[in-house]
């Protein structure tokens, strides 16, 4: 899972000391940085500091609850006088999850909290949403699947696919069919346009900026498979479905559940 860490260097150090691999940090020094960062990069989770370029501020974070509330946002900081006020005002704009350097920022409690918020992740959802269907896939296959539920710009192909999952194409094809999912490339395009979803939800995106973030080459195409999956074009899927709909309806449309298998819904994960 690809984190931004718009904090100094000592405290990124302090988040790779805490997440150990279970999550890679994007390192952002400036807020326009962090800003292009989210517009490009597929990000599941940010943590930023109110001080990130000297004088505490809320105006920055509170500009990045705004246009991107999908994010889920961790602060990191030092408690001094002039962030109280700051810590405060992100308060009064949803932002609860506040961790304060030399006080509550041990490994073990900043671990933890990243996990807790990962678990809240839209690709964490689609991940348990069919996790009866990967029961019998092969390690390597799992982690390959979710892979591209958490980072699908990185697989533009079903042999890129493959070879995360170190077979060949032929081999990775069966263990599908054997899973009763759908052929792999249909999958690729399904995980991207669930994510699309997500990013469609915030104002910060355009259309034309979640076509280029998932590696369209045109835009055309983009609302083509939006189209296919959700019988909907970009624009009207923005305003027509919340994500937990668009689950369900991928879940019910494209990963129906095995003969004889229980069905894993989001009402009985919660």
């Amino acid at each position: 899972m690809l984190v931004l860490a718009a904090v100094p260097r000592s405290f990124a150090a302090q988040l790779q000391r805490a997440a150990g691999h279970r999550f890679r940090f994007l390192g952002a020094g400036t807020w326009s940085e962090a800003v292009e960062s989210i517009l490009r990069e597929p990000l599941e989770m940010a943590v930023v500091d109110p001080g990130l370029e000297g004088i505490p501020r809320s105006q920055e974070i509170e500009r990045v609850r705004v246009l991107f509330p999908s994010l889920p946002l961790i602060v990191y900081t030092d408690l001094t006088p002039g962030m109280v006020g700051v810590l405060l005002r992100l308060g009064r704009v949803g932002v609860r999850e506040v961790v304060v350097a030399g006080h509550d920022d041990h490994p073990d409690r900043l671990g933890e909290l990243l996990v807790h918020e990962a678990a809240r992740s839209l690709s964490r959802r689609l991940i348990d949403e069919i996790a009866d269907l990967l029961v019998d896939c092969p390690g390597q296959l799992k982690w390959a699947i979710e892979t591209i539920v958490r980072e699908p710009a990185a697989f533009h192909t079903v042999r890129d696919l493959a070879t995360r999952a170190r077979m060949d194409r032929r081999t990775c094809a069966r263990w599908f069919t054997k899973a009763h999912l759908p052929p792999p490339s249909v999958v690729l395009m399904v995980f991207r346009v669930v994510y699309a979803h997500r990013l469609l939800q915030d104002p910060g995106y355009t259309v034309e900026d979640v076509a280029t973030k998932l590696g369209y080459s045109k835009a055309r195409s983009f609302a083509q498979h939006v189209k296919e999956v959700f019988g909907r074009t970009p624009g009207e899927l923005r305003v027509s479905l919340t994500p937990d709909e668009g689950i369900r309806m991928v879940r019910e449309r494209f990963f129906p559940p095995a003969v004889d298998a229980p069905v894993r819904t989001l009402a009985s994960a919660s």
